[in-house]
């Protein structure tokens, strides 16, 4: 009788064993995949952040003295003009900032592919959930559109500086969130200004 009882004593302890060594598994998998998705995010924001501040930065590079530099300047687009190699005399192209909007570009139905189009060349720079732009006077107001409204021609003469916000999302569902959300990263530059502009 008490082979029996302890057999059965072993049993209930181990199935409670078992029980927490898969449930600690279970939280660090959970734990992982969070820390890796963040990670991965992070990383394809930085990437993309760089490639979007270095072009704003140099923007109107090679352009003559009081020429129009920005072009274009909606909230979710922005053209402008640039040396095509900023760092030697070079021609000037225009360059476009804009998102692919034509279909979801992963799994995550808010990605875009978010476009440089410098001349004739399309690049695609990174995928973004969000980008948007305002623009902010050299007197220091900032110059509000409607949504996907161009910015008048009087207004893009003064534009000194130019706010970004950029918004990163990984492809796939956070695993075993209940709520099926995506890790995701925000990136906000205010007052980004090109040494270029308003010469």
């Amino acid at each position: 009788m008490s082979s029996l009882l302890d057999i059965v004593i072993s049993t209930v302890l181990g199935g409670i064993i078992l029980l927490i060594t898969l449930n600690a598994n279970f939280t660090l998998r959970q734990t992982w995949t969070s820390y890796n998705n963040q990670a991965m995010v992070q990383d394809m924001l930085i990437q993309t952040a760089e490639i979007i501040e270095g072009d704003l930065r140099n923007m109107g590079c090679g352009v003559v003295d009081n020429n129009q530099t920005i072009t274009e300047a909606r909230d979710t687009c922005i053209t402008f003009l640039m040396a095509e190699r900023p760092e030697r005399t070079s021609v000037v192209v225009p360059t476009t900032y804009r998102t692919d909007d034509l279909e979801p570009a992963t799994a995550n139905p808010n990605d875009r592919w978010l476009l440089r189009i410098r001349g004739a060349n399309t690049e695609r720079i990174g995928l973004v959930t969000q980008f948007n732009l305002r623009y902010i006077s050299k007197f220091g107001e900032v110059l509000d559109t409607p949504p996907n409204t161009q910015l008048s021609v009087d207004d893009l003469r003064i534009v000194k500086t130019i706010e970004i916000t950029l918004e990163v999302q990984s492809p796939y569902i956070v695993i075993y969130d209940p709520d099926e959300r995506y890790a995701s990263a925000l990136w906000k530059q205010t007052r980004l200004a090109s040494q270029n502009l308003l010469r």
